[in-house]
């Protein structure tokens, strides 16, 4: 598979069913409904975030604090999914987009993955339809029946 010779379209279908696969038709259509454009104003939020300079040693303690904290972070996230793997839990709606967007990058890599994206916004932002693959049930949950209900931003 080359994804650099793919179109768009190609993208978004080897994007849903690598989903499907590792995530099943439900939490697909969960990330499909997360994933959409933000309407953030990313220059004024680093404004905002750059205004009360801190100390270097401020600095440099807060990176090793973080490294830390994700260190362990990532080692729950991998609990978590593993037990969700096993049937034993339900995944958040965060953990279903950031899940799926480790799926897709992984599978399809940079270039695939904003070509996905890319397909996946152009669906959002049109009233014709795209031709999908469709997805096998899982609890009846299809992607055309989730592409109905309102998108909302991922959150917990």
């Amino acid at each position: 598979m080359d994804i650099l010779e793919m179109t768009d379209l190609e993208l978004y279908e080897v994007g849903i069913k690598e989903l499907t696969e590792q995530l099943g038709p439900a939490y697909t259509a969960k990330f499909l409904q997360q994933c959409k454009p933000s309407d953030c104003d990313y220059t004024a939020e680093r404004h905002k975030l750059l205004a009360d300079q801190p100390s270097i040693d401020k600095i440099v303690e807060r990176i090793h604090r973080r490294e830390v904290e994700r260190k362990e972070e990532e080692r729950i996230k991998t609990e978590r999914i593993a037990a969700w793997r096993k049937g034993l839990l339900e995944l958040t709606n965060i953990e279903i987009y950031e899940l799926g967007l480790k799926i897709l990058a992984d599978k399809l890599h940079v270039y695939g993955y904003v070509g996905f994206l890319q397909q996946h916004f152009k669906h959002l932002n049109s009233d014709q339809l795209v031709d999908k693959p469709q997805l096998q049930s899982d609890n009846d949950v299809s992607l055309a029946q989730a592409e109905q209900i309102p998108t909302t931003e991922p959150h917990d």
